[in-house]
């Protein structure tokens, strides 16, 4: 886990990072407070890359992906720091994304038997007796809750739009691809359950899996990279947020995360754009918690249908016509205009104003806000009862059109032989 964040004006970029980072291998995870999270993506042009939820890609460290592009890069440039996001993944296909096909296929399961759980979890919420009493008659039911789940599961994602190098991928040549690994996670999953599934309800699993593999979707075990700062052409700075998750036949699962991008411009003259653990952040941003503000959403719901039945009792010995609408009434449309007359009011008395005060912030409080933000996020785990995954030394960087990528802080480390702490400026 970790918390990383960007914040851009018109004079500069500044970026901060704690440094928790996950390392994902299959079925183990370790989290260390000594990783970097932000680095130059050239050495000489103003364009950087952070870092954040996996910090390895298919078994090999994100870090050396990057520092490895960056040497063959070397002074070449682009007009846009979208080119230079287009010529990274360019380069992570000419090396054959770093992994081979036994690092493949070990995703591929993890990502199989994720799903199918999360499936047979939502069964279970209803027919937890299965496991209790396992007649024939349980076990019938359970598979036609299942093959009715796998039908709501796959309308909910086949609307999606596709990843960008499976867009000619048919469910053909996926489901050729995927065979001995489907039929083994069928096994792990529901052998234990003593099911056996027919080929009807394979083909739907297949389906389902198809185009959750396919589409633009998150994922739990994902890298999001960051890129941002200038290209060759652009006066004012971009930031560009991909999340990427493996290989599948030698197509990379990757899309841009269209919502969180952003454009420095005459008429945008600040944003802020926090990622992975953003509650903290986007609480100082938005005037209120986000799960503080979810719980008075859900409550305005709960009151709205208490009410709205307690009316309708009382008036149906007069009129059960007018009962029936009231009992007919949208209330989630109500709940939504609540939410979106919310919303403006935090945006006219919160968002606007603290995007203004930032927009004419000088370079040295850009990079102050930044680290502080990361830094609250951090007291916040650290002196409540949850998990400390965000943690360890705040990494600070500038990146500016003119002086390019400057280091404001940085970890330190220590060298027992020399006894003292100094930089290691092989890490640049």
């Amino acid at each position: 886990m970790s918390s990383v964040i960007g914040i851009l004006n018109k004079q500069a970029v500044a970026l901060a990072a704690d440094s928790a980072v996950t390392i994902s291998r299959r079925d183990n995870r370790k989290i260390f407070n000594t990783a970097n999270k932000i680095f130059t993506l050239s050495k000489y042009h103003p364009v950087g890359v952070m870092v954040y939820n996996s910090a390895s890609f298919m078994g090999t460290p994100w870090e050396i992906i990057i520092k490895m592009y960056r040497d063959q890069l070397k002074n070449k440039s682009f007009k846009t720091v979208k080119a230079y996001q287009e010529d990274f993944f360019k380069y992570l296909r000419s090396n054959n994304f770093f992994s081979d096909r036994e690092e493949e296929d070990g995703e591929l399961t993890d990502f199989f038997i994720f799903w199918m759980n999360v499936l047979v979890e939502e069964v279970l919420k209803d027919h937890r007796n299965l496991l209790l009493n396992p007649t024939e008659e349980n076990k019938e039911n359970f598979l036609n809750r299942f093959a009715e789940m796998v039908t709501k599961f796959t309308k909910n994602v086949k609307g999606r739009e596709l990843c960008t190098d499976f867009k000619n991928y048919t469910q053909r040549s996926f489901s050729a691809y995927t065979k001995d690994i489907f039929d083994q996670c069928l096994q792990w999953i529901f052998d234990p359950l003593e099911l056996e599934l027919k080929d009807s309800l394979k083909s739907k699993l297949r389906k389902f899996l198809f185009y959750q593999t396919t589409t633009k979707d998150f994922y739990r075990n994902y890298t999001g990279l960051i890129f941002v700062g200038y290209g060759d052409k652009e006066i004012y700075s971009q930031l560009i947020p991909v999340h990427v998750s493996f290989v599948l036949d030698e197509k990379l699962r990757a899309f841009v995360d269209v919502d969180n991008q952003a454009h420095i411009s005459s008429k945008n003259s600040a944003a802020i754009r926090p990622f992975a653990q953003t509650d903290v952040i986007n609480t100082v941003l938005s005037g209120i918690d986000p799960e503080l503000d979810s719980f008075y959403t859900d409550n305005f719901m709960k009151f709205l249908q208490k009410y709205n039945r307690l009316v309708a009792k009382t008036i149906e010995d007069q009129s059960q016509e007018l009962a029936d609408a009231i009992l007919g009434l949208n209330l989630e449309k109500v709940v939504k205009e609540y939410i979106d007359e919310n919303f403006k009011i935090r945006r006219e008395n919160y968002i606007n104003p603290l995007m203004s005060a930032v927009g004419s912030l000088s370079k040295e409080d850009l990079a102050e806000m930044a680290e502080s933000l990361i830094y609250l996020t951090y007291l916040k785990r650290r002196i409540t009862f949850k998990e400390e995954s965000v943690g360890g030394p705040v990494d600070v960087a500038l990146i500016t059109k003119g002086d390019g990528f400057i280091w404001i802080k940085r970890k330190h480390y220590f060298d027992p032989k020399l006894n003292h702490h100094f930089f290691k400026n092989y890490l640049e």
